[in-house]
């Protein structure tokens, strides 16, 4: 008995040890330069859009299993004219949740975003500006593009979750496994 206590508490031990270096957080440092003035700004990003904030919700990204977690801010914002480059009249644009702008739903924005891997982001280094009228964009940037095609992207708003799923699924897959275990035990007694 004592032999088998040992060996439990060697178990907890190692899994302890393996949980606290895997959830390891890296820690990150904003350094902006100045952006300068809104042209260099444009200049600077793949392009601007002037929009209004449709819905706003945080999403837990991780680098594999035990990578590090960051969250991340998407809004979704419907377009009502761009610069640089043609956007359609809704697109979801990520922000770091730590540092970027504090958008809120309903208002109006100027946005700079890049493009990078298919996903847009704007940086928390970018001049994003509050605006209610966009006299005052086309005034900085003229005409711009209007949309170049209607398209809700509002479905791929219910895929973000603030949660990390991954340990539910750790979970659920135990739970089955279990199950079937029980279920095997169960059927290999009634055989007997």
């Amino acid at each position: 008995m004592g032999k088998l206590r040992i060996r439990i508490l060697a178990l907890i031990i190692c899994f302890s040890v393996v949980f606290c270096i895997s959830n390891a957080q890296d820690i990150n440092a904003l350094s902006c330069a100045e952006s300068g003035s809104p042209q260099e700004e444009l200049e600077r990003n793949t392009g601007a859009v002037y929009g209004e904030v449709k819905q706003i919700k945080v999403d837990l990204k991780q680098e594999g299993f035990t990578g590090t977690k960051e969250k991340f801010r998407y809004i979704l914002v419907e377009a009502e004219r761009s610069w640089n480059t043609e956007v359609d009249s809704q697109l979801m644009i990520a922000t770091n949740y730590t540092w970027g702008f504090d958008f809120k739903e309903s208002n109006k924005y100027l946005i700079y975003f890049s493009e990078a891997n298919g996903e847009l982001s704007s940086s928390p280094c970018s001049s994003t500006i509050e605006m209610n009228n966009i006299n005052q964009a086309t005034e900085l940037f003229g005409e711009g593009y209007p949309p170049k095609q209607q398209v809700n992207l509002e479905h791929k708003m219910w895929f973000v979750f603030e949660q990390d799923i991954d340990m539910y699924i750790v979970g659920i897959v135990v739970l089955a496994a279990i199950f079937i275990l029980f279920m095997i035990v169960r059927k290999k007694k009634g055989k007997v």
